[in-house]
């Protein structure tokens, strides 16, 4: 990377701490133009704000419970084996390295990050700057962004956040400059797989990828 690459990606995490300290700090106070929240004590898991310098969205970050911690360590392991290959023994070291790489924190947590949108189009189209959660295998063809993003709120209940929506369906309300703000449900984890169907996605998947479909009612 050339010296001014340096210089800009440095300015660049420099702004996203900033962003991500104010959604900390402020985020009562703020203006969502799209927001999730936890169906049981309305907490915000994510949501997209306009500063002074565009968009940015804010995910509240997640913790699982340490079972689920051990099952997800382990499986980056698993990963490295072809289906036909997977016995005890790769089962058992799976768990070993889980409990090693875990260690005293028990628990596997992904802290709240910040993410940059721009290049907004009059079509609603955006790309959006480096996403720090957790890793989704469908990123690449969804601008960069996880179509969900596993969300833990305070209230010890698990969320799915249709992160990629969220973010379509704040674009599509800055774009608009309209004065209603957006709420994109946040699937719950317990029951969210129906006959291997995610209940009240947003999504569509066709042959041409994936596409988001808001509840425009």
């Amino acid at each position: 990377m050339s010296d001014a690459g340096a210089e800009a990606e440095a300015r660049y995490r420099e702004r996203e701490r900033q962003v991500l300290d104010l959604f900390t700090r402020q985020k009562r106070r703020l203006q969502f133009l799209a927001a999730s929240r936890c169906a049981h004590d309305d907490r915000l898991l994510a949501g997209v704000c306009r500063f002074p310098d565009g968009l940015w969205a804010w995910h509240a970050g997640s913790r699982l419970s340490a079972s689920a911690s051990r099952t997800e360590v382990g499986s980056w392991h698993l990963d490295l084996y072809a289906d036909e290959e997977l016995d005890a023994d790769a089962n058992e070291q799976a768990g070993k390295l889980a409990v090693e790489i875990l260690g005293e924190a028990k628990r596997f947590e992904i802290p709240a990050s910040v993410v940059k949108i721009h290049s907004v189009l009059n079509d609603g189209s955006f790309q959006v700057g480096p996403w720090r959660g957790y890793r989704h295998a469908l990123q690449f063809f969804c601008n960069g962004l996880p179509p969900l993003a596993y969300t833990s709120c305070k209230c010890r209940r698990a969320y799915q956040v249709q992160m990629l929506a969220l973010v379509y369906a704040g674009v599509r309300a800055d774009v608009a400059s309209s004065l209603e703000r957006r709420h994109l449900e946040a699937l719950p984890v317990k029951g969210l797989m129906k006959r291997g169907v995610p209940q009240r996605s947003a999504y569509r998947f066709t042959g041409r990828g994936v596409e988001v479909v808001l509840d425009e009612r």
